[in-house]
């Protein structure tokens, strides 16, 4: 299966596939806890080693805060905070185009995104399903995902 990286298709296909996705995320709930994250840690080291996180850059472009308003400040100018509390996504303050200026010295929010890596992945499928219309990683292993549990929409 070739992965998906086109930002654009990504973003249409998440569209199209919302329900499904939906669908999905409540078959995964139901799921062994440890095997799924087995298989998502296993899709996460061999999909996010082909892809440049620092090329894309969407996830800097786009972020989806869950955080309080000092969190926030980090990332959002302080005139825009009110603006930016309850969107799905705003570009970061540290960017110069699609470059982090901080990249070395930048937040745990953003090392650790997209958060494939850390266990208990079944009980926060729904932020992973936010996360895969902005993220090529997180698009390329949710669709392995379903291909290798063999699932199939009803």
């Amino acid at each position: 299966m070739d992965l998906e990286i086109d930002l654009k298709r990504i973003d249409a296909l998440s569209k199209q596939r919302r329900e499904e996705n939906i669908e999905f995320r409540f078959y995964l709930e139901g799921q062994d806890v440890e095997k799924i994250d087995n298989i998502v840690h296993r899709l996460n080291d061999e999909i996010s080693s082909k892809i440049d996180c620092v090329e894309c850059g969407n996830c800097c472009l786009n972020i989806r805060p869950a955080a309080d308003e000092m969190v926030l400040a980090r990332f959002v100018k302080d005139e825009d905070i009110e603006k930016v509390k309850y969107v799905w996504g705003f570009a970061c303050k540290n960017l110069d185009g699609k470059k982090c200026t901080i990249y070395q010295d930048r937040y745990h929010e953003c090392r650790d995104f997209p958060y494939l890596d850390t266990d208990d992945f079944i009980h926060r499928v729904h932020g992973v399903v936010q996360n895969y219309e902005i993220c090529p990683i997180v698009f390329n292993v949710y669709e392995r995902l379903k291909t290798e549990l063999a699932w199939k929409r009803k």
